[in-house]
């Protein structure tokens, strides 16, 4: 499987199932609490694989996030070229205007770390490049719908 395959995939599908049960993992349930008129959202850690999960009201996945991490136990993971893997900001800056991909960015200073992003927008979801003292510390996966 593909980290961007899985946009969009209900967390009741046999992957994921398979995938949380053989990491052990729990499931949130995070409801508005404070009456906010927020939607319902359900989120899932895996943090050897590096990956925290974002399912909406309706239990699909919206949001991956990704964290750099050196797996040690199987990967039920593939490459994805469609997600490229860059060491800084301006290399992935120059990989959008090379290709055509329409971005967004920005940077920030955030609980004393100094943070830059990138993010690539494309018709069904965004790929969201974060880095902290220029380097990669992120990347988010989006549904637009997100």
């Amino acid at each position: 499987m593909k980290h961007l395959d899985l946009l969009g995939t209900p967390l009741k599908s046999e992957f994921l199932f398979d995938l949380l049960e053989t990491y052990d993992v729990q499931v949130i349930y995070e409801y508005d609490r404070n009456h906010e008129n927020l939607p319902d959202e359900y989120h899932a850690e895996i943090p050897d694989l590096g990956l925290q999960f974002v399912f909406d009201a309706n239990q699909m996945l919206r949001t991956l996030f990704i964290k750099p991490v050196e797996i040690t136990t199987f990967n039920p993971f593939e490459d994805d070229e469609r997600i490229p893997r860059f060491a800084s900001k301006p290399e992935a800056r120059q990989h959008a205007k090379n290709n055509g991909v329409p971005t967004s960015e920005g940077k920030a200073d955030f609980m004393g770390e100094h943070r830059e992003w990138i993010r690539f927008e494309r018709d069904t979801h965004s790929i969201h490049y974060e880095y902290v003292n220029s380097e990669m510390k992120m990347i988010t996966l989006q549904t637009t719908t997100a």
